[in-house]
């Protein structure tokens, strides 16, 4: 298995793709956001439009004024109808992002948990070969212990 410093060199590199990702993300969320506004702008306008349209209906209107405003009406219908579709359009690309960014977390995440598991595997290694020193040493010196008490007791 590779070394915990390559594990490391491309758990970074993962990161600033991760990171990248989620700006991208970030990005086309933030567009979706500023149309839908002016969605929301154009169809009030269109609305309040309506509304005085009504207004100066009531109180008469000359038919050639009516058909500019009625055309006028249209031109609104169109903008709205685009603005509508694109909307439509770059939340597709948002999701498509967002998308490409939680996989983009989730392979981050997976190298990360190799990570965890080989510093595990190191610890516990670490840990028998200490706990093997240490019984190594206890064993060598009940030996030399025993040695001495067998030379002193033989020993008149």
């Amino acid at each position: 298995m590779a070394d915990l410093k390559q594990m490391h060199m491309l758990l970074e590199l993962e990161q600033r793709r991760e990171d990248e990702a989620a700006g991208n993300y970030a990005q086309v969320q933030q567009q979706v956001n500023d149309e839908k506004m002016r969605l929301e702008g154009l169809s009030q306008y269109r609305l309040d439009y309506l509304t005085q349209l009504q207004q100066r209906g009531n109180q008469g209107i000359v038919s050639q004024q009516f058909g500019q405003y009625h055309a006028f009406v249209g031109k609104l219908d169109e903008g709205v109808e685009q603005l509508h579709h694109s909307v439509i359009r770059l939340q597709k690309v948002a999701d498509q992002r967002k998308q490409q960014w939680l996989a983009q977390r989730r392979k981050k995440e997976s190298i990360q948990h190799l990570i965890t598991e080989q510093q595990k595997r190191e610890a516990t290694a670490r840990a028998r070969k200490e706990q093997k020193n240490l019984d190594d040493f206890s064993s060598q010196r009940f030996i030399r212990e025993a040695k001495r008490r067998a030379r002193k007791l033989s020993s008149p």
